[in-house]
């Protein structure tokens, strides 16, 4: 197969200077060395020889060994007045010890101290009438059956 093609052109233009005749005549790009490329320890090296307080060392902080010391002793002031002031409180808050009538139950199997609580006639909450069982028989744990406990009337 072959191509045929015109040697001259079929319309004419009146002549003007062709860009691609400049660009082949100038050169494509300018080389430089890469020395001159820019880099960040380059610009980093130029600006420590234009401003001199790139020459000193930047100063640590201060650490005071008396604003820690100081620290710990305020902190543990604040904890101890803290948990005595808590202490206080709840000893405050507790209700007063059952004064009232008494009467002496023997408990059986299954017993336990929110059962006989549950059993009072009392306006109170239950958990005041728990809390005075416990104090009154001094318990902390489980019921025995056969066990003598003193439970209050109201």
């Amino acid at each position: 197969m072959s191509v045929s093609f015109a040697t001259k052109p079929a319309v004419s233009f009146p002549a003007r200077r062709s860009p691609m005749r400049v660009a082949q005549d100038a050169p494509l790009a300018t080389v430089r060395d890469i020395s001159s490329a820019p880099s960040a320890r380059r610009r980093v090296e130029a600006q420590r020889g234009d401003d001199p307080s790139f020459l000193r060392v930047p100063a640590a902080p201060r650490r005071s060994v008396r604003s820690s010391r100081r620290g710990i002793v305020v902190g543990t002031l604040a904890t101890l007045v803290l948990s005595i002031g808590a202490g206080a409180l709840g000893l405050a808050l507790q209700p007063a010890v059952y004064d009232g009538p008494t009467v002496v139950k023997a408990a059986v199997s299954g017993d336990s101290v929110w059962s006989l609580a549950q059993g009072v006639k009392s306006e109170r909450p239950l958990e005041e009438v728990v809390s005075d069982i416990e104090r009154l028989n001094d318990l902390s744990g489980a019921l025995q059956p056969g066990q003598r406990v003193v439970v209050p009337v109201r």
